[in-house]
Parts: structure tokens; C-alpha cells; sequence
């Protein structure tokens, strides 16, 4: 289980703030995410308290930080697992007067002592575990099962950072029965750093020519978290629908550090209704969002002047790419291409900035409209099943009919990496010979 973060959002800028102005490393970050860590892989920010050991003033300012959490705890020992917070944890048993056991993850033979851990604890007695971070919760196996063999009660597992990096499962696996509270999230280091300009959320020449709209749709926020960590370089824009119903309009700002965001909520209401929802959206700027281009011209007009002001696009849906021909003449009893044009057109006289149709229909719309947006849904590499999908085309043959952008939900997220089939399309499907990878 995890707890919300003991730090405030003020307090958790105010740390990293510190964390910078120490120096010695204690916090790294690089926008080209090479990092290297400790179970593999790369990142773009790492924290890395101790090197407190090069600063006595950050060693004791770090202790300070863990002191609120642990008095509120009451734990009648502090544990600590070596050796990230060896030099805090002596502090913070000074500042909060409760002893400490350290807890290795390895014995070492032919000690007189105990081999794992070092110090004194009674059967009975409360613990909590204190750390720098959690990643995938691995290095906390030993130690919760050792505490637990010495008959301890374990409290919430204290950290400074929470990585997000799948600890709940592992955690899970190895019947591990202890809450994690943290002082932040990855997330939110990843925020600060970026709104306050120490990162970059992405090279501005790639948001321009990466056509890419991730369908985040049917999906949790702390699934597509480590997804979109990852994409950030590459500058493709994240499509959110349900997911925004569940986590309320707080998760574009959250997205936006990962890149821009299209809040396609499809509006279709009365033209007062509309404008509120459009008004809601207007201090968070999203990259585009949706209306239903069969909700009128006065509808469309509503949302439009709603964000007049802002960069936010209005996209005009049209006629939905699960539409065949038999369904266009249930709902319109008409063929689909004759709906799009008039719901295009309507679109246009109500000031909408783009249109939403599939990839059969842009051609004639962008001949009509050359000045209008072109986001096309329905979109799929040859041999890829198309689901639900009926007026679909390939990625290169939606742009060379005119397509601005492209929505891929499924084929990318679907895929056994979804990481590398967003660099093979960009490779060999979008940029061919250009693309150069993040």
C-alpha cells in the first residue's frame, strides 16, 4: 500500500531546492535520460543521498527532513538499511531520541555479533524501515523478513523518494505486508525540475515534427506513468479520455510534464454546458480539445470562445472511425464521406481550429480546409488487427493525404514494448531516413 506523501508540495520544492544548493551530486538529472541505475537501465533524475557524506550541513539538514514523519510514527526503533542513509539515520536518532538497528542485506560469517543486524531490538517492539528511495522494492525483502523473524512490528516503510518503479508488485510476491510513505514521488521531482527549467521537457523541434497522439485510453495513471517517462524526448503528444473522468482535469498538468496534452472529452451538450466544461479547462491550457462536431455550430462556437485566448485547440469530431457504412446510414441515413463533409463545414463556420475524421476522408477535407488541423484516428501498420476500427489506413498513407496528426492507442500500447514500436514507427513508418533516436 502505498501513503500520501508526508512532505507538502511547497515543502517537497523547498527540499529539492536545498538538494541543489548542497551540490555533491545528491541530486542528478539529464534530459537525454542516461543515468545508469543500479538494477539496469537508465533514467533521467537520480537522487543519491550518500553523498550527504560530503556535506555535514546536508546530512543534518536531510535528518531534519526525516524527523516530521518518524515523531509522527512513534516507531520504538529506527532501522536502516545500508548504506544510503547510514550518516542521516545517526542524526535522525539524535534529533527524535529514538535508538536505531542497522540491517544488512547480506550476513558476514565469522562475526561474534549478529551477522544482519547490528544494534538491539526487543520481540514486540515497533520498527520502521527508513531508506533514500524505492525503486522495484527489492533491496526490502531481506529486511522486512528479518524484522518479522525477530518478532518486530513493521510500521510504513519511511523514504525520501518514491521511484514508481513496480515495488507493489514485488511487494506482493514476497508477502511483504508494509505501507511505503514517502516524502514525494518521481513524478513529482520530475515536475519541479521541469517547471522551474533545471530540465527540459522535450527538445522543441521534436514536438514540432513528431505527428504521434498516444491513445491513453482503458489505462491507470501509475500504468501509463513509466510509459510516458519514457516517451517525454521524443515530443509525442498524450490523448487521455476516460482517465480524465477518474483522475479530474489535475491530470493535465501532471501529463504536461511528460508532453502536450489532447483532453478529448468529445463535448456534446447544450452549447452552456460546453462552455462551462471548456471554461474548467482553461487555466491548464491542454494542447487540443475534443467536441462533437454534431453538437451544432452554436455548441462548437461556445467552446471556442470559451478558450478564446489560450493555445487550446478545438477539434471538431466528425463521423467516428468505428462508423462502416451500415452504421453512417443508421445514425445519419447518410454515407459517411456525405456526414463528413457536413460536419466539417459546420465546423469551420464555428471557428473550430482542426477536425478530427479518419484517414479516408482527409484528403477531400484538407483540400477544402487547408488551414485546419488534421488529427486522424483509425490509423494502423499493415497486418495489425484493427479491432473496432472500420475506416482505417496505414500511418504513411494518413500523412500523405494530409493528416496532421495520428491517434495509435492499441498497436503501440499493446505492443511487448511499446517504447521501441513508437521509435520503429517514427523510423520506418513517419520520419524514415531523418529520424535520429532519442
Amino acid at each position: 500500500m502505498q501513503m500520501q506523501p508526508w512532505l507538502t508540495t511547497q515543502e517537497q520544492e523547498e527540499v529539492l531546492e536545498n538538494l541543489i544548493r548542497f551540490g555533491g551530486d545528491l541530486l542528478k538529472w539529464d534530459n537525454a535520460r542516461k543515468l545508469p541505475l543500479k538494477s539496469g537501465g537508465c533514467t533521467d533524475i537520480y537522487i543519491n543521498l550518500r553523498n550527504e557524506r560530503n556535506s555535514p550541513l546536508a546530512a543534518r539538514y536531510i535528518a531534519q527532513i526525516y524527523r516530521n514523519p518518524l515523531l509522527r510514527l512513534e516507531p520504538d526503533v529506527l532501522a536502516e538499511v545500508p548504506d544510503a542513509v547510514s550518516g542521516i539515520a545517526a542524526h535522525l536518532s539524535q534529533l527524535t531520541r529514538i535508538p536505531r538497528i542497522t540491517i544488512r542485506e547480506k550476513e558476514k560469517a565469522g562475526r561474534a555479533t549478529d551477522g544482519v543486524i547490528i544494534g538491539t531490538a526487543r520481540a514486540g517492539q515497533s520498527v520502521s524501515i527508513m531508506d533514500d528511495v524505492i525503486t522495484d522494492g527489492k533491496s526490502k525483502i531481506v529486511p522486512y523478513h528479518k524484522c518479522h523473524e525477530r518478532g518486530l512490528k513493521v510500521g510504513p516503510l519511511v523514504v525520501l523518494v518514491d521511484r514508481q518503479q513496480g515495488w507493489k508488485k514485488v511487494f506482493r510476491e514476497n508477502n511483504i505486508r508494509m505501507d511505503v510513505w514517502p516524502g514525494m514521488t518521481l513524478h513529482d521531482v520530475r515536475r519541479f525540475l521541469i517547471n522551474e527549467g533545471y530540465m527540459q521537457r522535450c527538445a522543441a523541434q521534436a514536438e514540432e515534427q513528431n505527428p504521434l497522439i498516444i491513445a491513453l485510453d482503458g489505462k491507470e495513471w501509475e500504468d501509463i506513468l513509466p510509459l510516458v517517462d519514457v516517451l517525454r524526448p521524443m515530443g509525442c503528444i498524450l490523448k487521455v479520455n476516460d482517465l480524465l473522468f477518474h483522475e479530474g482535469m489535475e491530470l493535465i498538468p501532471n501529463l504536461q510534464v511528460y508532453g502536450r496534452v489532447m483532453a478529448d472529452l468529445k463535448n456534446h451538450d447544450i452549447p452552456k454546458t460546453v462552455e462551462n466544461t471548456c471554461k474548467r479547462l482553461r487555466k491548464y491550457a491542454p494542447w487540443a480539445v475534443t467536441v462533437h462536431a454534431s453538437g451544432s455550430g452554436d455548441m462548437i462556437s461556445a467552446a471556442v470562445a470559451a478558450l478564446e485566448g489560450t493555445p487550446t485547440k478545438v477539434l471538431a469530431v466528425t463521423v467516428l472511425t468505428s462508423f462502416d457504412e451500415k452504421a453512417s446510414k443508421e445514425v445519419y441515413n447518410r454515407r459517411s464521406i456525405e456526414e463528413v463533409r457536413k460536419l466539417a463545414w459546420i465546423a469551420h463556420q464555428s471557428g473550430a481550429h482542426g477536425l478530427v475524421c479518419s484517414p479516408k476522408e482527409v484528403a477531400e477535407m484538407k483540400k477544402f480546409y487547408p488551414r485546419m488541423t488534421f488529427v486522424t484516428p483509425g490509423v494502423r501498420s499493415a497486418g495489425v488487427d484493427v479491432a473496432d476500427q472500420k475506416r482505417v489506413d496505414t500511418p504513411a498513407a494518413a500523412l500523405e493525404s494530409g493528416a496532421d496528426y495520428l491517434v495509435m492507442g492499441r498497436q503501440i500500447l499493446g505492443a511487448p514494448d511499446p517504447t521501441a514500436e513508437v521509435h520503429r514507427l517514427l523510423k520506418e513508418e513517419i520520419w524514415g531516413a531523418q529520424y535520429q533516436e532519442c
